[in-house]
């Protein structure tokens, strides 16, 4: 039963959304969306800058225009593991 209050109680009867408390959770939205994305886009190039230097002499641009499946699928793989860190780090 700890589960079935935890969002809090249903409004009363009769008294309507209250529109201040809904603007206010629209604005902290979206100034979190902001910040998520400014998070997410920095991690993400942190990490790409960090994966170009753990890997000395392969210019990781020129295989992918080469079409090298390897890198594509490396970079790829290391993205979504950055995205995976950050996600969490954000949801705490």
């Amino acid at each position: 039963m700890g589960n079935f209050l935890q969002g809090g109680l249903p409004p009363l009867p009769g008294t309507g959304p209250d529109i201040i408390s809904i603007v206010t959770n629209m604005i902290f939205a979206i100034i979190w969306s902001i910040v998520a994305a400014i998070g997410f886009a920095a991690a993400i190039a942190i990490g790409l800058f960090v994966l170009n230097r753990l890997t000395p002499g392969i210019d990781e641009w020129a295989e992918l225009r080469r079409g090298n499946l390897a890198v594509g699928i490396l970079w790829s793989s290391f993205v979504i593991a950055v995205v995976i860190v950050v996600f969490v780090v954000l949801n705490k």
